[in-house]
């Protein structure tokens, strides 16, 4: 992908999710939640008869464990449901808050449990996906420096899909940088047993359903009753990959362990899969990540929009001059015809190396998916796997590639896949690796190592900085949210501590600064027309602003080429850590 050139506040007590039209969407799952009754609920969890009891009393212990280790000066309960966890915490001398969708929930726990000086406790309805709104409306941010933040019994899983990411961020962002957060989750290796434990058991909570793939996806570990109750159940892997998509570092703790990490840190015990977090400062949260540069809608319209639904890369701009027949054609032609020119020389890269044979190949950081898309069309493929962090590039990717059978794409971080060790004859990637920062680049090689066979390549292109680099190049570094560029003496330095050999770049620096110039006269070319470009205006000066940068200094402050390179023999670095660390990307 190419390097990133560029609310409305409603009430905290809001319990409505936004559609992409604008309009206001209730969820069925959302509405169900509000709706269940608490004797259903109760009774489902907490009886010793449960499947979840022990995960109860263990996630209990856990909070206890550590606000006695730490100086938490509150304890928060994100959907504490009829107060099972929060509600049972006597013992703790820390203040407590519960909150939930639900208010006969909240009625229940404030009848339940009652609070005392020595050990304080409230609930409240609020909704997760404005818990930093709410938080600050009821001056909790004036009170509380350090909160503990839980989010216990799956309750993750079972709100919407797509507001899962932004209540872990808004958990993070009111834990602040004193603060913690723990959420678990139902143990996806456990899933059949809570079907047949916990589902079947507890129709009148969750519906009724068929042991079949209308209602139970074995392999996906999801349930769907007749009531429109949804649940999913990850297992510890999946939480790692998911938070990697996040840019989330975490370490995957051993089976069974009874201590808790101080790391931020994925741990499965029994029915549960623990999920250990830091908090975030409000500036440090996700929005200024490259996952959501690309996710943005005037992005995506930008990128569809002077790109195309294609790639948004580099491209040979020194081929398209030696054409006569694209001597007269618009800016949007050439920029296009330049990524098409690109892509052929690299696939003859490619083929240099594994001549007519067909590879099973992962695309790194895979946009919209038309590298691979090309490759498939040409006969270069077994298997392709693409990769990215924006959902928005890999629901287009799958959209867009749904006719190519043998390609496949995941919401993925790079430097974490689930791709199988040793699946892979060749490791592709455009653009891409800038975006993680040189202090990531060893993680990116050594995921590429794993994922390799021996003797399989790593071939790719990046923006790199220029070995006698001005000053100035920090505006560019800085405006991706870098403290400074790779360089290719730099790759190949990590790249032989890995293991990798027959190291190569083919430079074909000067069509940066041709590229980016192109991009920002057709972007101001199309802002001229009526219905040109439907972005803000805020957006298009930014981009403008962005790309003038690229433009002025890519020359001096830039290299940009094939960089090539072979998986030869294992060493200490190439080997996969205990920790997995990724960088999250300040605000661009």
């Amino acid at each position: 992908m190419a390097p990133n050139t560029a609310t409305a506040v409603t009430t905290p007590l809001s319990s409505s999710v936004h559609s992409c039209s604008g309009g206001s969407l209730e969820h069925d799952e959302t509405q169900l939640w509000k709706d269940l009754s608490v004797t259903s609920w109760k009774n489902s969890v907490m009886n010793k008869d449960s499947v979840f009891y022990e995960l109860y009393i263990d996630t209990r212990r856990r909070i206890v464990e550590a606000c006695a280790k730490h100086k938490y000066d509150v304890v928060v309960e994100v959907g504490c449901g009829t107060g099972e966890v929060i509600g049972h915490l006597h013992e703790l001398k820390t203040p407590r808050i519960g909150v939930d969708i639900n208010p006969d929930f909240v009625k229940h726990c404030k009848e339940a449990y009652e609070s005392s000086a020595t050990s304080p406790i409230e609930f409240h309805v609020a909704d997760a996906m404005k818990l930093d709104e709410w938080w600050a409306f009821m001056g909790f941010d004036k009170k509380y420096k350090a909160p503990l933040m839980v989010c216990p019994n799956n309750t993750i899983m079972i709100m919407p899909e797509e507001i899962r990411d932004t209540v872990i961020e808004k958990m993070r962002v009111v834990a602040g940088i004193e603060g913690r957060i723990v959420i678990t989750y139902w143990n996806g290796k456990m899933f059949a047993h809570g079907v047949m434990g916990f589902y079947k058991k507890n129709a009148d909570l969750c519906g009724t359903f068929d042991l079949t793939q209308d209602h139970v996806d074995w392999e996906a570990k999801k349930i769907e009753t007749r009531s429109s109750y949804k649940s999913e159940w990850p297992t510890s892997d999946d939480v790692c990959r998911w938070m990697a998509s996040l840019l989330i570092p975490v370490v995957l703790a051993e089976p069974e362990q009874q201590d808790t990490l101080e790391v931020d840190h994925v741990a499965e015990v029994g029915m549960g899969v623990y999920l250990w977090l830091k908090g975030i400062s409000p500036q440090n949260s996700s929005m200024g990540t490259a996952r959501d540069y690309y996710d943005d809608k005037d992005t995506q319209t930008f990128y569809r929009t002077i790109w195309g639904e294609n790639n948004t890369h580099v491209g040979r701009y020194d081929l398209v001059a030696k054409d006569p027949t694209l001597a007269n054609a618009d800016l949007r032609t050439k920029i296009r015809k330049a990524q098409e020119l690109q892509e052929d020389t690299f696939m003859e890269t490619i083929k240099g190396h594994y001549g007519e044979a067909k590879v099973r190949c992962l695309d790194m950081g895979c946009g919209y998916g038309g590298l691979l898309r090309n490759m498939d069309k040409k006969n270069m493929l077994w298997s392709g796997v693409g990769v990215d962090i924006s959902g928005e590039m890999i629901d287009a990717a799958a959209r867009l590639s749904k006719d190519n059978k043998n390609l496949t794409f995941y919401r993925q971080s790079y430097m974490n896949t689930s791709v199988p060790d040793e699946g892979m004859d060749l490791c592709i990637s455009t653009e891409a690796f800038l975006h993680v920062g040189p202090g990531n680049h060893e993680a990116v090689l050594r995921e590429a190592w794993r994922v390799l066979r021996p003797g399989g390549r790593l071939i790719f292109t990046d923006i790199v900085g220029h070995p006698f680099a001005p000053p100035e190049a920090k505006a560019l570094y800085e405006r991706i949210g870098l403290q400074s560029f790779q360089t290719i003496d730099g790759y190949f330095e990590v790249a032989e501590k890995m293991g990798f050999g027959e190291l190569s770049f083919e430079e074909h620096s000067p069509n940066v600064s041709i590229h980016y110039g192109s991009v920002l006269e057709a972007l101001e070319e199309l802002w001229e027309k009526d219905e040109g470009i439907n972005i803000k205006e805020s957006t298009k000066d930014r981009m403008v602003d962005g790309l003038t940068k690229w433009r002025d200094l890519a020359d001096s402050c830039l290299q940009w080429g094939i960089i090539s390179m072979r998986k030869l023999e294992e060493t200490s670095l190439s080997r996969s850590p205990s920790i997995s660390v990724f960088e999250r990307l300040p605000r661009t």
